[in-house]
């Protein structure tokens, strides 16, 4: 009995040693006829991956090379971490988030959550600590971690505001698809756990927000800057009762004004409290070229380092026509593409730059995946499908591109699975705004998930998408380009969000934000270059919610390029890939 004891804690002792000596990497002789894509192939790696293991190889193998591959049999084990609670796992090459969690019986939130750099991806040899089931599910992310919940039948925003002592404001801060209402099975960001997370900066409390740019932002401090607001205030074409009235209307012009006002004040003060110098008049345009004469008539805007506004396109591009000093335009006009002027500044991108953006950032990261696009079939997509499957092609060494079409709009795993490559990473590209392909797609992806490698990624996020749990997509490491883009563990928005609701008792609209980021961006940009059109030309810069990317067009207006391609991961965070 006691030589099977003594034989057991050996066989124990050994395997613990051999484990210990495993290695990450091995040594491998080349043979004959095999290439360096075909190597990576039976190692589950990708040929740039081997490539970079083996940086002398060059593409051209000969017999008999010897080369670093990965080790497949690196990493087998469970062992007890030294609390003896949790246990570790190192990961396998074909491990999956879904394949760990089910091993230890535990959701993939709680998985990334006790292990954020997952929220990256699976890398085989990576240590990971596994909780005990049932653990309470926190995130960390940039310092902070959250408090989770998971939605179940019978609940509302209501009683979750009033069972976590949050408001629905702020819930629908922390998690923005709550605007498209509950959904069963939504885990949500509840509330920071991180006691005076808001009073982390003390600049808050003087109602000062730094938001740095990618550009080399040094601000001038004796620089004096002239800024002109012309709003379409209304202030005197409107009666007491129409205005009442029109505040009432949730995007009614007098609402998108006032808040891309407030937003803007609060760039301006917080600028000032910095200690730049800021001269600021307002004007009321009342949404009329015969106000605008009026103005322009009694105004001398020759010391005027930047007008904003006005609001509509039509009327900005006129008053750049009666002006010198440079004229920000803020908001979209499907007019905007033909009609330019030399101080004339577009601050809202064209309708079909995510699209060009997103496939041009493809591009620059093809590296052998395998590429499928869904299609709806529909007659109204076919230009859009052919444009981007030709686009696609000129990827440089581009094997291939499959398109699948619906079957009156749905897609089945096994049209899927005929064109998935599980040796390969797969870029599923969906061209195609119809709700049922987009469900259809997604539900079938999901159920593949655990055996290939996917990211799913659309042309844009619409409507489409709103029937869509962001769960599901952060599990197939969803991409999607995007105008606008709000990171709730930001500090600066945070701060932003503090300030507007201390100062005007209300959540900030979309309009608030773009009013202040358009704002702050463009004083910053004068501060540092001197001049407004230096300033646009020195790079990008993202603030609040918006990327700033100038480019002046042959026309000679200043246009913006600037469009997030962003991405969800499995840990519901979500990451800008082109920052």
């Amino acid at each position: 009995m006691k030589r099977i004891t003594l034989l057991f804690v050996s066989l124990i002792l050994f395997s613990c040693v051999t484990l210990a000596q495993q290695k990450k990497y091995v040594s491998y002789t080349v043979k004959e006829g095999e290439t360096v894509k075909s190597i990576a192939k039976t190692y589950h790696i990708t040929s740039k991956d081997l490539l970079k293991l083996n940086p002398d190889m060059g593409k051209n193998l000969k017999p008999n090379t010897v080369i670093i591959v990965p080790n497949m049999d690196y990493g087998k084990a469970e062992v007890k971490a030294a609390n003896g609670n949790k246990k570790s796992y190192l990961v396998l090459p074909k491990d999956t988030l879904y394949g760990i969690s089910k091993m230890f019986g535990i959701t993939i939130e709680q998985l990334v959550a006790a292990n954020p750099q997952i929220a990256a991806g699976l890398e085989p040899g990576m240590e990971l600590v596994i909780p005990a089931a049932g653990a309470i599910i926190t995130q960390k992310n940039d310092s902070v971690k959250y408090e989770f919940h998971k939605v179940i039948k019978d609940d509302t925003m209501y009683n979750l505001s009033n069972r976590y002592n949050v408001s629905q404001d702020e819930l629908v801060r922390l998690n923005p698809e709550l605007s498209d209402g509950l959904k069963l099975g939504m885990l949500l960001k509840i509330k920071s756990l991180q006691k005076g997370s808001y009073e982390k900066n003390g600049a808050t409390e003087k109602g000062t927000i730094e938001i740095a740019g990618h550009f080399n932002e040094k601000i001038n401090f004796s620089k004096e800057i002239n800024l002109v607001m012309l709003l379409p205030y209304q202030l005197n074409t409107l009666s007491d009762s129409a205005r009442i009235e029109n505040f009432r209307k949730a995007n009614s012009l007098l609402n998108i004004v006032t808040d891309f006002h407030l937003g803007a004040n609060i760039a301006i003060d917080s600028l000032r409290n910095r200690g730049l110098k800021i001269n600021v008049k307002f004007l009321d345009s009342e949404n009329s070229t015969q106000k605008l004469q009026s103005l322009v008539n009694k105004n001398n805007f020759n010391s005027v380092d930047v007008v904003i506004g006005p609001l509509y396109f039509d009327n900005a591009l006129w008053l750049s026509k009666h002006i010198d000093a440079p004229v920000i335009a803020p908001f979209y006009s499907k007019s905007q593409a033909a009609n330019s002027n030399n101080n004339l500044v577009k601050a809202a991108p064209e309708e079909n730059l995510p699209e060009i953006e997103l496939l041009k950032y493809l591009g620059q990261h093809y590296h052998g995946e395998n590429i499928i696009v869904i299609n709806d079939g529909k007659s109204n997509t076919q230009s859009r499908l052919s444009r981007v499957v030709s686009k696609l092609k000129t990827f440089k060494n581009v094997q291939n591109v499959s398109v699948i079409k619906s079957d009156y709009g749905y897609i089945s795993s096994s049209k899927f699975s005929e064109k998935l490559k599980k040796s390969e990473n797969n870029w599923v590209i969906l061209v195609s705004d119809e709700m049922v392909t987009t469900a259809s797609s997604v539900n079938s992806l999901k159920g593949l998930a655990d055996n290939y490698k996917i990211t799913l990624i659309a042309l844009d996020k619409g409507k489409n998408f709103e029937s869509i749990d962001n769960n599901l997509l952060g599990q197939l490491n969803f991409i999607f380009p995007s105008i606008d883009f709000l990171d709730a563990d930001n500090q600066n928005v945070n701060n932003f969000y503090k300030t507007y609701q201390d100062e005007n008792y209300a959540m900030p609209s979309k309009y608030a934000l773009k009013g202040f980021d358009i704002t702050y961006d463009a004083i910053v940009r004068i501060a540092t270059k001197n001049s407004l059109e230096q300033g646009l030309s020195a790079g990008k810069s993202s603030r609040i919610s918006t990327m700033f990317n100038y480019h002046k067009n042959l026309l000679g207006s200043f246009e913006n390029k600037g469009v997030f391609i962003i991405q969800y991961n499995a840990d519901l965070s979500s990451i800008i890939l082109n920052n």
